[in-house]
């Protein structure tokens, strides 16, 4: 794969599309866990789409929500579409609300994010690079196939999959400003998370100073470890990455009371983000039982979009809480095939993911929850 389709594929900065970090297909060709990146859609909401979710979900269940959905569903973007008016998206990185009763500090962290992500994204709106317009794909396109014409003009030839959506007349100049883009986006901007969008230094300074601004840390350096299954060069051993874990996000405790059977992965970051993807199963693929943990820092600058996940209904989400042998009481959102749990910490908004095709009860979720020690967070 060329640098060009690598950056298309990990770094869009078109918000109709955000990727979801890799996730294991240990069956994958080359005997390794492969990783897949998962592209999600947004579009835009409506007053009426929203006054529609709540009449769907209830006003009496709505209300007897205890709060729950609310601190992970994102309202800003798309909660449904004309097929599936019961959808919507969770994010898992950053809290959407926060109860009337929480902290003023906490608060005002969350609040500061919220309103930073929002100045650097109207700012980015105005002055990031940009691809031309007439140069943009068309929705549901998953490729693009370039015919060069006699004239200097170029024929886009826009695919879903195999089949043709659309044929596009590009003229020379367009083209020519199109290619300068992508190599711009391919070049990049080391030194951020690629979630930042960040392409030159004068967004790196606009970034930065924003976020001073608003007293709050960025997602600079990032390390990653991925379990060495099958002997592959280059990933580390499971009890390599357990050691790390405790270092980083427990301080050199013991992070997990009962450990994982794999990991698909583990991520941080030098300003206290980190994640966490495992298993607990000895099917360590899709049709086990995969966990994805995410640590988020109140004063880190954070969207919430950096991974989400969306459901196709979610009023078949109940709520309850749980507390784990560390007195850690966690929000859980359950459908029985996917749960959804957080907390909020003194420093930080924890997620944790679960998904199992098979289906799952309250026993599992509760002794997954409590295979984590809440309390040795950093």
């Amino acid at each position: 794969m060329n640098r060009e389709l690598l950056s298309k594929a990990l770094c869009e900065i078109d918000e109709r599309y955000i990727a979801e970090a890799y996730r294991p297909v240990p069956e994958a060709a080359s005997g390794s866990p492969g990783r897949i990146v998962h592209m999600k859609k947004k579009r835009i909401i409506t007053f009426a789409l929203a006054a529609a979710l709540i009449l769907a979900l209830g006003a009496m269940a709505y209300a007897a929500d205890l709060f729950g959905l609310q601190a992970l569903l994102i309202t800003n973007g798309s909660l449904s579409s004309p097929e599936n008016v019961n959808g919507g998206r969770l994010s898992i990185t950053q809290p959407q609300a926060v109860p009337e009763e929480m902290d003023s500090a906490i608060r005002e962290k969350i609040d500061h994010s919220a309103k930073a992500w929002a100045e650097w994204k109207a700012w980015s709106e105005e002055n990031a690079p940009r691809e031309p317009e007439s140069c943009r794909a068309p929705e549901n396109a998953s490729g693009i196939i370039e015919e060069k014409n006699e004239d200097g003009t170029v024929t886009f030839i826009f695919l879903n999959g195999e089949e043709e959506l659309e044929r596009r007349i590009i003229s020379a100049e367009d083209y020519q400003l199109f290619k300068e883009y992508w190599d711009l986006r391919a070049r990049g901007f080391s030194g951020y998370d690629f979630n930042y969008h960040i392409y030159t230094k004068e967004m790196a300074d606009k970034l930065e100073e924003i976020a001073a601004r608003y007293g709050l840390k960025l997602r600079h350096k990032q390390e990653v470890m991925l379990q060495n299954f099958d002997e592959q060069t280059g990933f580390y051993s499971f009890e390599e990455i357990t050691a790390k874990i405790n270092e980083i996000c427990a301080g050199g405790k013991r992070f997990f009371r009962t450990e994982p059977t794999g990991y698909d992965k583990f991520y941080y970051f030098d300003e206290g983000t980190f994640a966490v993807s495992f298993f607990t199963g000895a099917d360590q693929s899709y049709t086990g039982t995969s966990c994805y943990l995410y640590n988020s820092p109140y004063g880190t600058l954070s969207s919430g979009y950096e991974i989400f996940d969306v459901v196709k209904d979610i009023s078949a989400f109940t709520v309850r809480s749980h507390t784990t042998p560390d007195g850690a009481e966690l929000t859980v959102l359950q459908n029985g095939t996917e749960a959804f749990a957080y907390i909020y910490l003194d420093d930080s908004f924890v997620t944790l993911h679960i998904s199992q095709t098979a289906g799952m009860g309250d026993a599992e979720i509760d002794a997954i929850l409590d295979m984590v020690d809440f309390s040795t967070i950093r």
